[in-house]
């Protein structure tokens, strides 16, 4: 009988201490975006259209990877010419900027015409910061559509602000 309390309580303090440690790797100070995370881009410019908050969802790699959606890349857009753009989800990168504490995010979206041909690629480049708990971000954003022929066509800019998607703890 005694026997099984101990090993009861030895299990019971290991899946305690498994729990306490899951918990404290998510609120640790971290410099890595590694994983998942929900961001609002809000554009300051260009001026001459609807300046309305973008709503985004990137996954951050280890090595240094980045994939990205966000929301206007759901609804296609209509060009100067009157026709239908369509956009792809972005990939990219990720790396601690120059600055101590500070991060460097770049990720391509292609957009395409209603044929299938390329209109532009849209590069979009965030510098930004972490918070003392790792867990939100924020910072400035650039963008530009860099045309097939390799000019810049448009260009933009605004601030952005995320948070990290945690993981639950599980019963």
């Amino acid at each position: 009988m005694r026997r099984t309390l101990l090993f009861a309580w030895i299990i019971g303090c290991g899946a305690g201490l498994l729990a306490s440690q899951a918990v404290v790797a998510q609120t640790q100070n971290s410099t890595s975006l590694a994983g998942s995370w929900q961001f609002t881009l809000i554009p300051v410019s260009p001026t001459a259209v609807a300046l309305v908050p973008i709503e985004a969802l990137a996954t951050f790699t280890k090595d240094g990877s980045a994939v990205e959606t966000d929301s206007a890349e759901v609804v296609p857009a209509t060009g100067s010419a009157g026709n239908t753009i369509y956009a792809t989800p972005g990939h990219g990168i990720w790396q601690p900027a120059p600055a101590v504490g500070n991060l460097f995010i770049r990720f391509t979206s292609l957009l395409v015409n209603h044929n299938g041909t390329l209109h532009a690629r849209k590069i979009v480049t965030i510098f930004g910061a972490l918070d003392s708990t790792g867990n939100n971000f924020k910072g400035s954003y650039g963008f530009e559509l860099v045309g097939p022929a390799g000019r810049t066509i448009a260009s933009g800019s605004g601030t952005v602000k995320g948070q990290r998607i945690l993981h639950p703890l599980l019963p």
